[in-house]
This record gives structure tokens, sequence and C-alpha cells, in this order.
């Protein structure tokens, strides 16, 4: 075996967990055979560019600094988009794109999403109309058909599979290890979206009051995980923040226990995806560092979590009011 296809190898290992076959994963990723792929692990037959080049995309490895030997570089980064193309599909790739990888760091024993939220997460929601709503948004926002943007809110019927999608994608993150980072402001984008499709007149009255009421439903949810510090469906935990000093910016950083993910949003739905070493570990000190400016509303800190979601409902329903006199 050549030099530079043992280091790729060696930096492959390190991405796979322990209890995963080595030589099996290699034999999955290039689909060949167990024993082909062992020949090849074992230096006996060489990898093609092709191979080398399929795993390095599938393992998120830069192989001009691993054949520098160089661990990594700290001017440059490979990114990856969750959405090469912004089509019609973007909301179900979203959301088959967004369990997988809850998925993975559920799968983990010490995995966990830290998220510095300016904006209300997509994964929180109620059992009633919010959940329908949120998604009404969403496909209403990303539609380029101007008869579909006029559909109201009390005639839209999105299809089986993206519903199906949104299940998964809901039920993924009820379980995952979370730490999240809000500011006053991170409801807002749900209260504009609320007013928004009120005053054009997609949504009625009673629409909008039970809309707002399911807001308050997934609010009171979050303050009873955050009093808990832990998951409503299971013991992984939970932990709340409250920052108005450092600018969030949406930033999700996930880990699991053989890697670091940084997701950067670039549009409504779009991330780019970061594993880079160097600059994962940068960002999950950038993070620490926002959580130790922030207040805790987890746990013992009844008075401050109790002010802080009264303040939220309040807000929500000054908005209601104002909006539905």
């Amino acid at each position: 075996m050549n030099v530079e296809e043992e280091k790729l190898f060696n930096c492959i290992r390190k991405k796979i967990p322990k209890n995963v076959s080595f030589t099996d994963e290699i034999a999955d990723v290039l689909d060949i055979s167990y024993d082909a792929a062992y020949r090849r692990i074992k230096g006996k037959t060489s990898l093609t560019l092709k191979e080398s080049l399929l795993l390095s995309k599938y393992f998120n490895l830069n192989l001009t600094n691993i054949f520098n030997n160089k661990e990594f570089d700290e001017e440059r980064i490979i990114v990856e988009k969750t959405h090469p193309i912004l089509s019609n599909n973007a909301l179900k790739v979203f959301f088959e794109k967004g369990t997988l990888e809850a998925g993975k760091v559920l799968s983990s024993k010490n995995g966990q999403i830290i998220n510095c939220a300016k904006d209300y997460p997509f994964y929180h929601s109620d059992s009633g109309l919010l959940k329908s709503f949120r998604l009404y948004v969403f496909i209403n926002t990303l539609s380029k058909d101007p008869e579909e943007k006029k559909i109201p809110f009390s005639k839209f019927k999105p299809s089986a599979i993206i519903l199906e999608k949104y299940e998964a994608f809901l039920n993924q993150y009820k379980k995952v290890s979370l730490i999240e980072v809000w500011n006053d402001s991170t409801i807002d984008n749900v209260l504009n979206q609320i007013q928004f499709f009120y005053e054009v007149g997609l949504t009625t009255k009673q629409e909008t009051s039970l809309i707002a009421d399911g807001f308050k439903e997934s609010l009171g949810l979050i303050e009873e995980q955050s009093k808990n510090k832990k998951r409503q469906v299971n013991d992984n935990s939970f932990q709340l923040f409250h920052n108005n000093i450092i600018s969030l910016l949406n930033t999700v950083l996930m880990k699991s226990d053989t890697e670091k993910k940084v997701f950067v949003p670039y549009t409504n739905l779009t991330y780019f995806k970061v594993i880079d070493k160097n600059t994962t570990n940068q960002i999950e000190e950038y993070v620490k560092k926002q959580i130790e400016f922030s207040n805790k509303l987890s746990g013992e800190a009844s008075f401050q979590r109790t002010k802080f979601f009264n303040a939220m409902n309040q807000k929500i329903d000054n908005k209601i009011l104002k909006l539905l006199l």
C-alpha cells in the first residue's frame, strides 16, 4: 500500500464507530465485495482515482490536506450544501436530511445538538394548528406558482409524503439531547408569519387565534422540558439559555461519538454543512462563550424561567389582541 492510501484509510478509521466493521463500510461506500474492499485496505489492490474521490466525498475528507500531511487548512475548508439546488422538493429533502442527521446524533452515546436559535426552531411544534401552519408557511413561501400562493390555510392539503417526512423529522428531534440558546426575539419570526398571513387574508380570525394557542402550547412543552432538564419522550438532557448580549445566527452544532458538524444557514431551508475539525472546534468554543454570557433557564432557575416564558406568552397575547381587534 502506498503512503497516501494508508493516510486516507487511517483518516476514515477515525470517522467510523468502533462497533462498525471497517471493511464492510468501505465495501458499502465503493459498492464492491467484502473481499475486494479487504484487498484495497491491505494494499494488495490499489485504489482508483474515482474510488479515492468517492471515499473522500462520503467521509468529508480533504484529499489535499491528507496528501500534504496537514491536519487542516487554516484559510480554506470544504463545505457541503444541504441542497445543491433549491427545487420544489426542497422541503422533503430538508426533512429527510434533518431526520438522518438527528438520527446519527441519537445513536451516539454522547450525541448532542446545540442550537443558537435566532429564530424559533422548526422542530418545536404542538398537537394543534401551529404544526400545520408552519408547514403551510414553508410551502407557500417556497412555491413559484402564483396560484398556489393564494390558497388559504383552510384549504391547505400537503401531500402524504411531506406529512410522513414531517412527522419523522419531528419525532426524531423530540428525542435528541439538546442545548438551545434563545434571545428575546427568538419567537418573533413565527409571530410575524402569523401576522402576515392574517393580514393578506389567507387565515381567518379563528384560525389565527388557534395557531397562537398552539404556539403557546409549544412554548409550554419547552418550558416543561427546561424545568425537568430532559426531553419530553425520554431521559435525554435538555438545557435552555437566554442571551441578549451575543448575536445568535441560527448556527447548529451536532456532536456524535465520531465527529462534530456545524450547520450554517444560507437561505430559509438550506445550510452549509462544515465538518472541518479546526472550524468545528472554533465554533464550539464560540458557542461555549455564548452560553457563558447567557442566563440559564433550566433546572433550578425557576424564577428566571417563569419570568422569561411569561414574557414570551405575553408577547403572543399582545400581538394577537392587536391583530384581531
